[in-house]
C-alpha cells in the first residue's frame, strides 16, 4: 500500500504535461495539406499551406502587375498595384456606407410606421 501511495505522489509531483501544439481542423480547402491524415493540420502542415498560398498570391500579383515580365514588381508596377488596392478599399468603404445608410433608412421607416400605428388606435382613458 505504501508503494501505491508513493507512486501516486511521485506522478502528481512530475512536470505538468506541455500544452498540445496548435492545430486546426481539416476542411475541403486544406485537406491536401494534411499529410499524416489525422484530420488536423499541425504546425508543419500549416506552414506548408501558408507558404503555398503565399506563392500563389505572389504569382497572381506578378501575372497582373509585372508589365515588363522580369519576375518582380518594379516601383512603377508597385504604384499601380497600390492604386488598385486603394480603389478596392474605397469601393468597399462606399458599399459599406451605403448599406449602413440603407439600414438606417429602413429603421427610420419602421419607426415612423410604428408611430403611425400608435396614433391610429384610440387611446383609452
Amino acid at each position: 500500500m505504501a508503494s501505491v501511495l508513493m507512486s501516486a505522489t511521485a506522478s502528481a509531483g512530475d512536470k505538468p504535461a506541455q500544452a498540445e501544439p496548435k492545430s486546426c481542423a481539416v476542411n475541403h480547402r486544406n485537406e491536401q495539406y494534411d499529410v499524416n491524415k489525422d484530420g488536423k493540420l499541425d504546425e508543419q502542415e500549416r506552414a506548408a499551406m501558408k507558404a503555398d498560398r503565399a506563392a500563389k498570391r505572389q504569382a497572381r500579383l506578378l501575372a497582373k502587375y509585372d508589365a515588363n515580365k522580369n519576375g518582380q514588381l518594379d516601383p512603377e508596377e508597385e504604384t499601380v498595384h497600390k492604386a488598385d488596392v486603394e480603389k478596392r478599399r474605397a469601393a468597399r468603404a462606399e458599399k459599406k456606407k451605403a448599406k449602413a445608410a440603407e439600414k438606417a433608412a429602413q429603421a427610420a421607416a419602421a419607426a415612423a410606421e410604428e408611430d403611425d400605428d400608435d396614433e391610429a388606435e384610440p387611446k383609452k382613458p
